[in-house]
């Protein structure tokens, strides 16, 4: 199966377009440097299992703050909005985004017994995984195993990792106080998420114009208070501010590619006003000046 590389690809409500694996096994297998891929806001239906190698990290999922060190991990749930911080100077992670279907091709015992039990339940957005619990150190080593079977592709690779997920998954089912959720989560938490995306999605869409938190708390049908109170519980920013985050994030990729346009072009095209005011969010959030390369890559 190989490495995946890590880049932006995501439509415009967030979800991930990344093609993983093939057809008739998808399943990708990332081996991230966090010091130079930004895990922004994303989602994507496939099930995640991430694994911090180096460094320690912070997991925003589910309204939550989860903070990860080398030798613990995550299972991330289908359509579920997370996104990533470095905490440390360096770090790493080996992660797998996989569909359904890797374990299970329809409703058949395995189905029913490791992949509906998550699939199914929309107050299970997440697992944290630690070495400290002895089923969960168990876990993180066939998770490990997994990734390297099939990152480097070893013999009968296909086989190993099917098995060392399907163990995974059933291992974490029969865990039935985990069922319930890290932390008691609210049964309001997936309408509120659903709120989220559709105020993600009209940002995507007008980031290039002028843009208020009025507007922003219209498209997802809520009140400006509420709109501020579900970014910060959920996505633990600002409206405004993931709106400028966002713009720095497409002026990136625009500078990248910019040819004969000048910065400031790029600037306005991005939804900053003023060329100044640009150069000095970018400065600030990336230690260099618009026009000094290479910047980090990002994986939504």
């Amino acid at each position: 199966m190989a490495l995946t590389e890590s880049v932006d690809k995501v439509d415009e409500t967030g979800r991930e377009i990344l093609t993983y694996g093939t057809e008739d096994f998808p399943i990708a297998f990332f081996d991230d440097d966090l010091s130079k891929v930004e895990v922004v806001p994303h989602w994507h239906k496939e099930i995640e299992f991430d694994l911090i190698t180096e460094g320690r990290t912070s997991l925003r999922i589910a309204g939550k703050e989860i903070p990860l060190s080398a030798g613990e991990g995550c299972f991330v749930n289908s359509g579920i909005l997370h996104s990533e911080t470095l905490l440390s100077r360096t770090g790493h992670q080996h992660a797998m985004v996989f569909s359904p279907r890797v374990v299970s091709f329809g409703e058949d015992r395995i189905w029913k017994s490791c992949v509906s039990p998550f699939l199914e339940n929309p107050r299970l957005p997440f697992i944290r995984l630690t070495g400290s619990t002895p089923w969960q150190k168990e876990i993180l080593e066939d998770l490990e195993e997994a990734w390297t079977c099939g990152a480097y592709e070893r013999p009968d690779y296909p086989i190993l990792v099917r098995y060392l997920l399907s163990l995974s998954l059933s291992a974490l089912t029969k865990q039935a106080g985990v069922l319930k959720g890290e932390d008691g989560l609210q049964s309001r938490y997936p309408q509120e998420e659903r709120r989220i995306k559709k105020a993600l999605l009209f940002i995507e869409r007008n980031y290039a114009e002028p843009v208020t938190l009025e507007e922003i708390a219209r498209s997802a049908d809520v009140s400006p208070s509420t709109c501020l109170r579900l970014f910060k519980a959920l996505l633990g920013t600002t409206p405004v501010h993931y709106l400028l985050e966002y713009r720095l994030q497409k002026a990136v990729k625009e500078l990248r590619l910019r040819g004969s346009r000048t910065i400031a072009e790029i600037a306005y095209s991005c939804g900053f006003s003023d060329a100044s005011y640009f150069d000095r969010c970018f400065q600030k959030k990336y230690g260099m000046a618009p026009s000094q390369y290479p910047l980090p890559s990002e994986r939504g």
